[in-house]
């Protein structure tokens, strides 16, 4: 059986170019959320589960954020085991990189579900 972990990540952004910090509707079109562009981000790790943050606040359109923070869940293919801290600021930074995001995670330890 798969093992989910948890993760708790923190994040920066300059909001210029961002509909503030949560998810935009689909069906709205203009600039997406920095939501939508981490959620992105971890769904080309591959995992085995749709990946929703649960983000601890919200700004506005064109706020800027030095450290906010967010949590998800992820499923790794084939049991493999939770990605380390480095590994995963790493991916997801790469991943962001086109973005004016960047992140900073720490594993929740002992969350497993």
């Amino acid at each position: 059986m798969h093992k989910c972990a948890r993760y708790l990540i923190f994040f920066q952004y300059i909001g210029t170019k961002y509909r503030g910090v949560v998810k935009v509707p689909s069906h709205q079109l203009g600039k997406k959320g920095v939501q939508d562009h981490l959620e992105e981000a971890i769904q080309r790790l591959r995992p085995l589960n749709p990946v929703s943050l649960s983000v601890s606040s919200r700004t506005d359109t064109g706020v800027h954020a030095l450290s906010n923070s967010a949590h998800f869940d992820l499923h790794r293919k084939n049991d493999n085991p939770p990605f380390t801290e480095d590994i995963l600021v790493q991916a997801l930074n790469f991943h962001l990189k086109a973005e004016q995001i960047s992140s900073m995670p720490v594993r929740w330890e002992g969350e497993h579900l």
